[in-house]
């Protein structure tokens, strides 16, 4: 009997990197969960207004299911009774374990809401996904490359030798003639893979730099991370769409969006400019100076108009902004987060498969340095997600209206210092050392210590001042809601 080990199953490095894929599964359920936490966070919205709705379409049927949500609503408007009633026997913090089955009783009011955040993630989601590759190319005028120009003839060998390498099909290949020095893929899987590349990085990247992009690119759709790019920025769209709807009686913008966004929905193959208009409209609700100044609304008007229609849109503004801010900052401190870390465990862990495919983590370093965090192409702002680098949270200023995506995107100083653990030259980086700090100044550093941990009474303030106005918020916004709903069903 020989003793020869069995030899293990050959495989190519791109089958085993489509075997990644399945981890988007786990992309999407995640961004399901946070898309369902924004509806949580607007339940005491969204929940009445899913009522009134269903109430009034139930009348207009007939009134079968109507009684269910009267006793709802009477039930949960009771809930506060009670609420109101243990709060006057609560003295201090050991009595407030007293508060947590009230609480409990308001849960079955998240549940619309969940079930709507859910459902219209799912909606955005297939909406913008429904772009195809030959529009997304058209809006950017790329063009096929020229055979008759060595450079683009060159390129076109480069992408065609790493997708052969990788094991591959060849992905189109298409040129946008733009100076800007960038790149990006299209398309969901290996099968209908387009690389578009900009003049500006053909003429300032040389051939190992290009090859370590082309192969960047190649892997980031075999590994599928498109799909999940995708289900982030839904989730980010979902936001936005809640908060255009705070802003129907204080924006026209809002209105248009919103109308924008129904007609790309039912348009059987909606052009990719109109998504991409309605893409930009959502995020916008997302800015801070989305919401008009009080008194610009009511300017033009003769003064005691103006007075009357301040006053009448005056408890619309403050809910607005009130929700806004709530939203701000648990999306900020609760939401934010695990969406960024995903996203960047992502970009870090395609970076390294770059790294075996190419085997020459140098020459990508000096690629992203070159490519460094410059804007998409004109025309692909609402698809930056697609490109291989954008521009960081740290160059946005508050105004900037462009892809929500961009603040997810990993620094570029970040993504070189794991490539120089993976044997990049390594390059000096602008993050505080602490610990080389702590080794030069022990005393400064004994100082900057003690102050950090004067911080964490702050922030357990600060996270109660959040619960606090969240609670004051959502509390008022939900009695409201019920009893509008009660009054008119």
């Amino acid at each position: 009997m020989s003793d020869a080990a069995p030899s293990a199953r050959r495989t190519t490095f791109y089958e085993e990197l489509t075997r990644r894929r399945r981890a988007g599964w786990i992309a999407a359920v995640v961004c399901a969960l946070i898309a369902a936490g924004v509806g949580l966070v607007l339940s005491t919205i969204v929940t009445p207004l899913v009522l009134l709705i269903l109430g009034g379409l139930l009348k207009l049927v007939g009134g079968f299911g109507v009684a269910t949500i009267q006793a709802f609503v009477a039930g949960q408007i009771a809930n506060f009774d009670h609420l109101s009633a243990v709060l006057d026997r609560v003295q201090g913090l050991g009595d407030l374990g007293l508060l947590v089955g009230p609480l409990l009783r308001f849960a079955p009011v998240a549940v619309p809401a969940l079930i709507t955040a859910l459902l219209v993630w799912l909606w955005l989601r297939a909406l913008f996904g429904r772009v195809g590759s030959d529009a997304f190319v058209a809006r950017l005028g790329a063009r096929p490359a020229r055979p008759d120009d060595f450079e683009e003839r060159q390129l076109a060998n480069i992408v065609e030798e790493v997708a052969i390498g990788a094991g591959a099909p060849v992905p189109q290949l298409f040129l946008i003639d733009s100076a800007q020095v960038n790149a990006a893929a299209l398309g969901t899987s290996h099968r209908n893979g387009v690389l578009l590349f900009t003049r500006g990085l053909l003429e300032t990247l040389d051939r190992s730099e290009t090859e370590a992009v082309a192969a960047r690119l190649i892997s980031t759709i075999g590994a599928g991370d498109l799909r999940a790019a995708a289900g982030i920025t839904a989730v980010l769209r979902t936001l936005g769409f809640f908060l255009t709807l705070l802003d129907l009686p204080l924006r026209g913008g809002a209105w248009r969006t919103l109308g924008g966004l129904l007609r790309v929905s039912v348009t059987p193959r909606p052009g990719i400019d109109a998504l991409g208009w309605v893409g930009d409209g959502l995020e916008e609700g997302l800015q801070a100076e989305a919401l008009p100044d009080l008194d610009r609304l009511a300017s033009g008007a003769p003064p005691i108009v103006g007075k009357v229609l301040r006053f009448a849109i005056l408890p619309f503004y403050l809910a607005s902004a009130l929700y806004k801010l709530v939203l701000f900052l648990w999306t900020s401190l609760c939401l934010g987060p695990p969406l960024a870390l995903l996203w960047r465990n992502r970009c870090y862990w395609t970076d390294a498969r770059v790294v075996q495919l190419a085997r020459n983590p140098e020459a990508f370093a000096k690629a992203l340095e070159k490519i460094g965090a410059v804007d998409p192409p004109p025309g692909g702002e609402a698809f930056a997600y697609l490109f291989i680098a954008a521009p960081t949270a740290a160059r946005r200023s508050a105004s900037d209206r462009r892809t929500l995506a961009l603040a997810l995107t990993p620094s570029t100083s970040d993504r070189l210092a794991r490539l120089a653990a993976m044997g990049a030259e390594a390059r000096p980086s602008g993050a505080f050392d602490f610990k080389a700090f702590a080794a030069a100044r022990p005393g400064s550093a004994a100082i900057v210590g003690a102050l950090g941990l004067l911080l964490v009474p702050l922030f357990a303030v600060l996270f109660a001042a959040i619960g606090f106005l969240t609670a004051i918020v959502t509390s008022i916004g939900l009695l409201t809601g019920l009893m509008i709903v009660h009054a008119l069903i």
